[in-house]
């Protein structure tokens, strides 16, 4: 059985970093939205398109955030 490690090795970090690099804000908001975080979701979440919502969540204050 392949360990953690050996499945890390083989994947594409160029494709990965390809996919995350297109995602859109559409993506962005898409996953935002969904009941069960894909893996696609989570690279659009990881994106630079994902940019303005981390800055917008960071701007607010705890208690804000508390209420999630």
């Amino acid at each position: 059985m392949a360990t953690f490690t050996d499945r890390w090795r083989q994947l594409n970090w160029d494709d990965i970093a390809l996919r995350i690099n297109s995602k859109t804000s559409a993506d962005v908001e898409r996953a935002l939205t969904a009941r069960h975080v894909t893996r696609e979701d989570l690279m659009a979440l990881l994106s630079p398109a994902a940019s303005r919502w981390r800055s917008a969540r960071n701007a607010l204050p705890a208690s804000a955030l508390a209420t999630r």
